[in-house]
């Protein structure tokens, strides 16, 4: 798995990203795209540590995170 492109939110390590810190008009889902780098990350931790079904189910979220939302929230 390589690297991903630079995303337009900084994050810093390990934290959300803060309320605001993209502007209005680029990503309208930055939670998910933290959450789907995140994934990634772990991801490569799973494999690093040779558990490549966990890392496999680890990419399957960040497929998940990059895809926007259904505007069906009834499941939460």
């Amino acid at each position: 798995m390589g690297r991903r492109a630079a995303m337009d939110v900084t994050f810093e390590a390990g934290q959300p990203p803060r309320a605001g810190a993209s502007q209005v008009g680029h990503d309208p889902f930055p939670m998910r795209e933290y959450i789907g780098a995140m994934a990634a990350e772990l991801a490569a931790m799973a494999r690093h540590e040779g558990d490549e079904p966990l890392a496999r189910v680890l990419e399957q979220a960040v497929g998940i995170a990059e895809r926007a939302p259904s505007s069906d929230r009834s499941g939460r």
